[in-house]
């Protein structure tokens, strides 16, 4: 199956008339009134550059069925077309944009059009026959519903815009976009906040960790460990187990509101670890040592070195009721001396009380702190086959890797929940806001940090594995279609164009093993929106859609396949061609600050002034389009009787030269 035409009659705000679409199937698709208003007449002629199985370039038992991507300007609405394809699938009608349309999807068996969505009463496809006499005649036929249960959308969005959608909130239950994941994310602190009377958890260490289990979860997949599938697209390939990296902090330089009771014990602590630090550094050059055991045993220190500035921080931060905190030193002095420092901070961990009065609470114990340190020690001693990252990170397995990450999420939580109860009950002390402790933990998913396209990367196919994994592969309840189609919306903006120029590829090359996993091994296709000029390089021109909006103060028409103001290339077509053309851009193909400075550059050639001249020169000789560049330097010449064109050429000999001897190494 594939979606291939859309037919909207009218929009709540977009359209103000019929609107015909096409997303490169077998046929191209009109719509036209019959006798009555609510019967719609579909005629199709064959689309000539359609080749069944274009997009299937793996072997997956998940087959992609169609591509396709929709562009224009800011505001021309190529969301809204996508919310008119998922509306499709949301059973509460209240839900439905105000939109009355129309969706056909062809058979990929047998040679047949279905309805999708009909908001009419009949609807007549009508085309042309050969008889057994070779004789051309029309035939009309009634097209029927196909089940909505066979196919379902699937939505990603990156943004985060805030943008409210009335027509979808907390009703499209594949909707994956960022505003949806954030909302699911935050859904437990939520709950525990209203209990609680207020907000007491970390907002941004529970976003961490619910992107970080994704991450891992889809890293250490099959898909990327086993069969490789983003081989020579995205460098996920070089990806092993996952890494976890230990934070480094500062000790606070101050030492005001740390109880007196905690003082001394904090301070022998520190000074344990410094001297275990110091020892095993004078001997971890020597060759008979076992270099890996040395490692690991710094790493731990390490550990134990940030866990004491963060907790001495946490203390510092104007927290005065926390000058009542005990800790029996008294009765275990006699044996403290002989303990390491790790044994020491359990010891502080267990007893150490916190706050005051009948606030007091042994909250470090309760906090799973202790469990924490254990199992990063235990993961670091269970490295066999290869070396810690550096003193500070270390690779382990996804088993591992999740457990650290969830006891230090309760560790954090329990740490604040404690913080914000005891401001609730104390009237007279106002919490303030840099009062939450963060983690110490962080995962890292490569060796190197990421950058936002790498992050954008891995965040659209982490969220796709997590949901098909979680919702469809491991639900016992699920609830699975025989053809599902991928929405996504502006997935690639952050990428490099580097990267933009494999986004296709790696889209039709990495999906259907996402699809394959589900028990139907669904087909699928991919419906994008983007801005970029490199994508649609890689679409046959039938397969985008264009969306024409002139101003603001104007409305959308869709450019219809046979429209002459249609842009005719896309498919290996030269990138200007396709910004000057699939874009609708106004205008010369440089940026409006460039493009000024040229004309004032040419309304002082073509003046009698010849102040400022060598402002002039200087930019000319900036300029880089060679004929612009030539052309001003001729005007400069004849109004300054100079020679500026020579310089102007031996630069260009110059740049020539400089490609030359690329192209000869």
């Amino acid at each position: 199956m594939r979606l291939v035409a859309m037919y909207i009659e009218d929009h709540e705000y977009l359209f103000d008339g019929p609107q015909s679409v096409n997303f490169g199937g077998k046929f191209l698709y009109s719509f036209s009134k019959g006798e009555s208003a609510d019967n719609i007449i579909v005629t199709r002629e064959a689309n000539s550059s359609f080749i069944e199985g274009f997009f299937n370039l793996t072997s997956s038992k998940s087959l992609t069925t169609n591509l396709s991507a929709i562009v224009g300007q800011n505001g021309a609405g190529k969301s809204s077309l996508l919310d008119i394809i998922r509306s499709t699938f949301i059973r509460n009608q209240y839900a439905l944009p105000q939109s009355r349309s129309l969706l056909l999807v062809e058979s990929t068996i047998e040679d047949k059009v279905f309805v999708l969505r009909n908001d009419f009463d009949q609807i007549s496809l009508s085309y042309k026959v050969t008889d057994e006499k070779g004789k051309s005649k029309d035939k009309v036929e009634e097209l029927t519903l196909t089940p909505n249960k066979k196919i379902q959308t699937l939505y990603y969005s990156p943004h985060f815009d805030y943008k409210y959608n009335p027509n979808f909130d907390n009703i499209d239950e594949y909707d994956i976009s960022f505003d949806r994941i954030l909302e699911e994310d935050l859904e437990e602190l939520s709950e525990k906040d209203t209990n609680d009377g207020g907000n007491s958890y970390s907002i941004s260490q529970e976003l961490v960790f619910k992107n970080s289990l994704r991450q891992i979860e889809f890293l250490s997949s099959d898909l990327v460990t086993k069969h490789n599938i983003f081989r020579d697209i995205y460098p996920l390939k070089e990806h092993g187990n996952p890494i976890l990296e230990i934070r480094g902090y500062k000790k606070a330089e101050r030492d005001w509101n740390t109880p007196n009771g905690f003082r001394q014990i904090l301070e022998l602590i520190n000074n344990k670890n410094e001297q275990e630090l110091g020892d095993w550094a004078k001997v971890r050059d020597d060759g008979n040592l076992d270099q890996s055991e040395v490692h690991k045993y710094i790493f731990k220190r390490e550990v134990i070195t940030a866990i004491l500035s963060i907790i001495h921080q946490q203390m510092e931060k104007e927290n005065h009721y926390l000058s009542e905190g005990r800790f029996p030193f008294a009765d275990l002095k006699d044996n403290l001396d002989k303990l390491s420092s790790y044994e020491l901070l359990n010891l502080f961990i267990e007893n150490a009380e916190i706050g005051k009065g009948k606030n007091s609470s042994r909250i470090l114990a309760e906090s799973g702190l202790r469990e924490l340190i254990d199992k990063i020690f235990s993961a670091v001693d269970d490295i066999h086959t290869e070396p810690l990252v550096n003193n500070r990170a270390f690779r382990t397995s996804k088993e591992n890797a999740i457990e650290i990450l969830s006891l230090q999420r309760k560790f954090v939580n329990t740490f604040n929940r404690y913080y914000h109860l005891f401001v609730k009950a104390d009237k007279d002390y106002t919490l303030s806001d840099n009062y939450k402790i963060e983690g110490f933990v962080n995962y890292m998913p490569f060796d190197q940090r990421l950058s936002s396209g790498e992050h954008a990367l891995l965040n659209l196919f982490s969220r796709i594995y997590h949901f098909l994994a979680v919702n469809l592969r491991d639900n016992q309840f699920r609830k699975l279609h025989d053809h599902y189609i991928v929405l996504l919306d502006e997935a690639d903006l952050s990428f490099h164009p580097t990267w933009k120029r494999r986004y296709v590829k790696a889209l039709l090359q990495t999906l259907p093993f996402f699809f394959e996993q589900l028990d139907k091994h669904p087909s699928i296709q991919i419906i994008f929106t983007t801005h970029d000029p490199l994508t649609l390089s890689d679409l046959p021109n039938q397969n985008v859609v264009y969306l024409k909006r002139s101003s603001y103060e104007e409305v959308t028409n869709v450019v219809d396949y046979n429209d002459e103001d249609r842009p005719s290339s896309t498919f290996g077509a030269n990138i200007s061609e396709l910004l000057a053309g699939s874009f609708f851009m106004d205008g010369a193909l440089v940026g409006d600050f460039a493009q000024d400075v040229i004309h004032d550059t040419i309304k002082w050639l073509k003046s009698t002034n010849k102040e400022n001249f060598d402002r002039y020169s200087k930019i000319i000789k900036m300029i880089d389009e060679p004929i612009v560049q030539t052309k001003l330097a001729e005007m400069y010449d004849e109004k300054m009787t100079d020679n500026l064109q020579v310089s102007v050429i031996d630069d260009q000999i110059r740049k020539l030269q400089e490609l030359r001897n690329k192209l000869d190494k």
